[in-house]
C-alpha cells in the first residue's frame, strides 16, 4: 500500500511554508514511507533542477538525513531563502549547484559566510502528473 506524506506549499526551487495550517497528503511507495517516517513533500517551482526533476514535481524530504556529496539538498540560506540544489562540501567551502538546463550561478559558501541550515535531503520525488 503506498504511504502518505504531509505537504508543504510550493516555491522558488521548492521553498517551503505551511499553507493555512492545512497539510494535504501526497501518496508515494510504501518502502520510500517506511525508510523516511518523518519526511515530508514539496512542490517544486521553478526551473533551477530541471535536468533531474521538472517544475511542478513533488518531492520527499527527510529531514532527518544528512545530504552527501552530489545529492540534492532543501536548504535555507541566511537571508531566510529555501532553495533545492545538489549539495558539495569541501573542507573550507560548501557549493550548492544548479541541475538544470538554464544558467544558473552555483552558490558558493565559506567558513565566515552567513548560516546554511539543512531542511533536508530529498529522497524521492514524483511528476506532477502523468508522463503520456
Amino acid at each position: 500500500a503506498p504511504g502518505r506524506w504531509r505537504t508543504l506549499g510550493g516555491g522558488p526551487a521548492g521553498a517551503h511554508a505551511e499553507e493555512e495550517g492545512i497539510a494535504p497528503r501526497v501518496g508515494g511507495p510504501a518502502s520510500v514511507c517506511a525508510g523516511h517516517p518523518r519526511a515530508f513533500a514539496l512542490e517544486v517551482e521553478g526551473d533551477c533542477m530541471n535536468r533531474v526533476i521538472p517544475e511542478g514535481s513533488h518531492v520527499l524530504v527527510d529531514p532527518d538525513r544528512q545530504p552527501a556529496n552530489g545529492s540534492i539538498a532543501v536548504v535555507e540560506t541566511e537571508d531566510y531563502r529555501a532553495v533545492m540544489r545538489r549539495w558539495y562540501k569541501g573542507s573550507t567551502k560548501l557549493m550548492l549547484s544548479a541541475d538544470s538546463f538554464e544558467d544558473y550561478e552555483d552558490m558558493i559558501f565559506g567558513m565566515d559566510d552567513g548560516p546554511v541550515r539543512v531542511i533536508g535531503t530529498v529522497v524521492w520525488f514524483q511528476a506532477a502528473d502523468e508522463m503520456e
